[in-house]
């Protein structure tokens, strides 16, 4: 009996060791679910395994080779936690086994582990069109996530560990695609996603914010006279002042000469319709726009206030799919579809004006007198998911014409063209991508001078010819680090008219190239780096060359994960100077390269701001300052009659200012966006020191503008938009001539403000559907002279305009 009890107190002390130690057994069967509290914080992991021994006197087992037993690991102090806990989150990046061997001995097995490339495409799956800034989220189990956007080729990238993950992709306007994919090696994903029924066009703004930051897509679907209308968007944005269709826009107290427009990476010089209502380009064949202002992507240069990128659509690699768009400026015709069934495929679009037709019936004073069109084609061919082969070709002309006096024949008085064409080739290679191009762009502008001067005949013409090479390359580390960099070559020809007894044109040959070279580092997830330089060498034929180097700046921080601030600087550089001096744009008009001592135009854009993102929507406020040098102006009393344009042009300085906010939210059937912008553009020149600093042509202290969506059903939807902003300042006074000195720069035109109302009415018969938009512009306000609607034939009075757009695709 007594052996019994004797041996009931050994096996008592047994389990009552451990208390000696401190310690609790959570189970009997294992030393490894034994209770251990962490007092230190930071150690390596072999002093981490020594600690464990001492304070337990566990035995550990394991072998040296397979582990870093130098590196520093950091575990919370005053934790709790089984020793098995804490030897995962002391190998952390390890996949751990722990093994026990009695009676208080453990076995460590631990093996790196590896990470791998994720990457995939993501597409329409209806076309296999590629979608540009599709947000891609990978989560593993423990909610941990890593997220990034497609480029422009619908391609994404992320460098995440072996496990398994759920695949979350999403585009405005599509739904949103959930799938699980396990991850032991570099494995490749193609997601097709599902239009909505009541699809929203977008927009991608890049105002100042990392290449894979969320949340940027904003839905264009408020106002605009042409359904595909993409450039409706860019006028709501605070900061920008525009006409209608987007031509012709001011961006931060800059001048309209200071905007760059790309279409597929093709600069379009002298963009625009002469009616006001026709979007740049046919929006049925749009694919995206980017709009970039405040920070500049290392490669873009050539402005200095804006850049806006037009992505064409790449054609139905699917099935055969016609587009027919009747609006009031103009009817349009798509055609879309594979020539090697998801391989290569083909996207052809002409536009033409309509109206113009019937100006025979009309009174003199209510004709149009002009007609425009424009086409665009493109074939694209995929070798694989990652590389493409594309072809562009682009074309547009407006032409005005009016009856000549002597013989009453109807001739074109002002017409002025553009054309692109490009091939370009990309591919991706692992971690390595490469894109590289052969285009060619021009602008032709032509009058007949017996408008312009009199008793002279014939036409006269300016205009620019462009042949550029580019070749561009990408490489991306992990998910820590991402380099750009390439280089430019370009073969430019100005034809400048020179006026005086006679008018002629003169040609100016320019070799120009660029090099540049871009670093986006993540130092943490809530810290980010973008650091790059663009260099130029601008070398004209026939006189001084100009060297430029344009650095770049854009600092990241998430203080939390639904705010963003931001730091953003850039510095750029313009050689192109253009002045209009009427409503249209006209060969006479100055049109000069960096020559005969006009210098090239510079810009430092310094600019921070707080983001803030919401469940359904972003608010933003900023502010920046901008300077401006080697400006131009045409002096007082000033009016032009020979080619020498030193005699009539001033050079000064200037600089631009202000504070933006912009708000946009969605509420289930609500969509708001809200703008205002409070912006300074000051001029100064030293030819005219008494007036100190004048406020540039480019001033509009108050900028105001809003739109409210109202989906009505699953097909239809209401909006009513609007804006209020300063008048601009006069160059011209009330009988349009030159102001004087006294008068330079003094008087504003009055307050312009509008509102406008839009209806739109969707509806699908099977894989055929019917987009029909009606509205009404200028409902009450005072617009400014520039969005006058001329030459147009239907209106009410005081400017109210009706229209209407009819598509259907089938």
């Amino acid at each position: 009996m007594k052996s019994k009890w004797l041996l009931l107190l050994l096996w008592m002390c047994m389990v009552a060791r451990p208390e000696a130690w401190g310690q609790e057994v959570k189970s009997a069967n294992t030393v490894a679910e034994e209770w251990i509290q962490v007092n230190s914080s930071s150690a390596t992991v072999l002093q981490w395994f020594e600690w464990i021994e001492k304070s337990t006197g566990i035995v550990l087992s394991y072998n040296p080779a397979q582990m870093e037993l130098g590196e520093v690991r950091r575990i919370a102090p005053g934790g709790r936690m089984t020793v098995e806990e804490l030897l995962h989150r002391i190998l952390s990046g390890y996949q751990v086994k722990v093994a026990f061997v009695p009676p208080r001995k453990l076995v460590v097995h631990a093996r790196k582990i590896e990470s791998y490339d994720v990457s995939g495409t993501v597409s329409e799956v209806d076309s296999e069109e590629r979608l540009y800034g599709a947000v891609v989220t990978l989560e593993d189990k423990d909610g941990k996530q890593w997220n990034t956007i497609s480029n422009g080729k619908g391609i994404f990238r992320l460098h995440v560990p072996e496990g398994t993950y759920t695949v979350k992709t999403s585009y405005m306007g599509y739904t949103p695609q959930v799938q699980s994919v396990r991850v032991t090696r570099d494995c490749f994903i193609r997601t097709r996603m599902k239009p909505l029924l009541f699809e929203i066009e977008e927009i991608t703004v890049e105002s100042g914010k990392r290449e894979n930051e969320l949340g940027e897509l904003t839905p264009s679907n408020l106002l605009a006279f042409s359904g595909g209308d993409l450039f409706s968007q860019i006028w709501i944005l605070p900061g920008v002042t525009s006409s209608l269709a987007g031509q012709n826009f001011m961006v931060d107290g800059g001048g309209y000469d200071e905007n760059l427009l790309l279409l597929d990476g093709v600069p379009v010089f002298h963009p625009g319709h002469f009616s006001s209502l026709l979007p740049v380009f046919n929006g049925d064949a749009v694919k995206n726009m980017v709009f970039h202002k405040g920070f500049f992507p290392t490669p873009l240069e050539g402005r200095i206030s804006s850049v806006t990128e037009v992505n064409l659509k790449e054609g139905n690699k699917k099935e055969h799919v016609r587009t027919l768009t009747l609006d009031m400026p103009a009817a349009s015709v798509m055609l879309e579809g594979p020539i090697i069934k998801n391989k290569l495929s083909y996207m052809v679009g002409a536009r033409r004006s309509w109206l113009d037709f019937f100006d025979s019936l009309l009174s003199e004073e209510n004709r149009l007198n002009h007609s425009t069109y424009d086409y665009n084609a493109k074939l694209s061919y995929n070798f694989s998911p990652v590389t493409t082969l594309n072809f562009l070709a682009y074309g547009a002309r407006d032409d005005y014409h009016l009856p000549i006096e002597e013989n009453g024949e109807n001739v074109s008085v002002l017409r002025w063209d553009n054309q692109a064409y490009q091939l370009s080739f990309a591919t991706q290679k692992g971690r390595l991508g490469n894109s590289t191009a052969v285009f060619y762009s021009a602008h032709t502008n032509r009058a007949y001078m017996g408008e312009i001067k009199e008793d002279t005949d014939g036409y006269v013409h300016s205009g620019i010819k462009s042949l550029n090479v580019t070749t561009d390359f990408s490489y991306s580390l992990e998910n820590l680090y991402h380099a750009r960099w390439g280089v430019k070559y370009a073969y430019e020809v100005y034809d400048l008219v020179s006026q005086g007894e006679e008018m002629r044109v003169r040609h100016e040959p320019v070799n120009q190239i660029s090099v540049y070279y871009d670093n986006l580092l993540r130092i943490s997830p809530e810290f980010s780096v973008q650091v790059g330089v663009h260099g130029v060498a601008y070398c004209p034929q026939h006189h001084r060359s100009y060297y430029s180097i344009q650095p770049r700046l854009s600092v990241k921080y998430f203080p939390s994960e639904k705010n963003l601030l931001y730091l953003n600087f850039s510095k750029m550089e313009q050689f192109y100077h253009f002045l209009r001096f009427d409503s249209f744009s006209l060969p006479t008009d100055f049109r000069m390269p960096s020559i005969d001592g006009f210098k090239p135009r510079s810009s430092e854009h310094y600019e921070m701001g707080w983001k803030h993102f919401m469940n359904s929507g972003q608010c933003e406020v900023s502010v920046y300052y901008k300077t401006r040098r080697n400006v131009l102006a045409l002096r007082p009393d000033t009016w032009v009659e020979d080619e020498g344009w030193q005699k009539y042009l001033m050079v000064g300085n200037g600089d631009s200012y202000g504070v933006k906010g912009y708000l946009y939210q969605h509420w289930k059937r609500w969509s708001l966006q809200l703008s205002y912008a409070y912006s300074r553009s000051r001029e100064w020149f030293g030819e005219l020191p008494e007036k100190g600093k004048v406020p540039s042509l480019y001033d509009v202290p108050h900028q105001l503008g809003g739109a409210l969506s109202y989906q009505l059903t699953t097909r239809s939807s209401f909006s009513v938009g609007g804006m209020l902003r300063s008048g601009e300042v006069r160059f011209l006074n009330e009988d349009y001539e030159p102001l004087s000195v006294e008068e330079f720069r003094e008087k504003r035109e009055p307050l312009n403000y509008r509102v406008d109302v839009g209806y739109s009415y969707r509806k699908s018969f099977g894989d055929k559907l019917l987009l029909l938009r009606l509205g009404v512009y200028n409902v009450v306000g005072n617009p400014s002279e520039e969005d006058i609607l001329s030459f147009y034939s239907v209106h009410w009075s005081g400017n109210c305009l009706p229209y209407g757009s009819l598509s259907f695709k089938f």
